[in-house]
């Protein structure tokens, strides 16, 4: 096989293993139905990966690459927090379907793992998704754009606004996408209380 061959098929497995970590979760999955939805035998699954961990932290792994990625792109500074804030839904709405229900899963799903590979993929989660948003709501404060409250524990409460919506339903649009960010800005933003 070649490099390139050997890549493609490994593009194939973490897609087609993405979809079904989704679907079925990680326990409910086994190496030969990711095999069989490949179209590759069990043995050449395990010349790419050697088990199902090692698997579903290389889909994790790209997951947060792939959001890292749409989180720097959609970061120009000196916007304001509100369009900040707006830029980071937009970033995560703008993933695919399974992308976004990836990030349920790990959260479901990670306390299957080893300790160390639970170490490993919460370094990594905190990084490229976590820390970013969390640098951007105490940046915020700092510039006196937000009330001064605890960075981390703000953006635990953005996310749990938008965790909802991290699910593969395809009916999803762009236009209730946006209508979806629009209310969470609101409420995270200005509140429910009129003023």
């Amino acid at each position: 096989m070649t490099t390139a061959e050997v890549d493609s098929v490994q593009v194939r497995i973490l897609d087609a293993g993405a979809q079904l970590f989704v679907e079925q979760g990680y326990h409910g999955l086994s190496m030969r139905e990711i095999a069989e939805a490949v179209g590759i035998s069990k043995a050449g699954l395990y010349y790419h990966f050697q088990d199902k961990e090692q698997l579903f932290l290389a889909i994790l792994n790209r997951c947060m690459d792939q959001l890292e990625a749409a989180l720097i792109a959609s970061q120009p500074a000196g916007i304001g927090v509100r369009a900040e804030i707006a830029a980071i839904l937009q970033a995560i709405f703008a993933q695919p379907p399974h992308q976004r229900a990836l990030m349920r899963v790990a959260s479901n799903e990670l306390t299957h793992l080893t300790a160390q590979a639970q170490a490993q993929f919460g370094q990594r989660y905190y990084t490229q998704f976590i820390g970013r948003i969390e640098a951007t709501l105490r940046n915020a404060v700092e510039r006196g754009e937000l009330r001064a409250l605890d960075s981390h524990l703000t953006t635990w409460i953005l996310l749990g606004m938008a965790y909802p919506f991290f699910t593969p339903d395809a009916t999803r649009g762009t236009l209730e996408s946006q209508a979806t960010i629009a209310a969470i800005l609101g409420v995270f933003c200005d509140g429910l209380l009129k003023h």
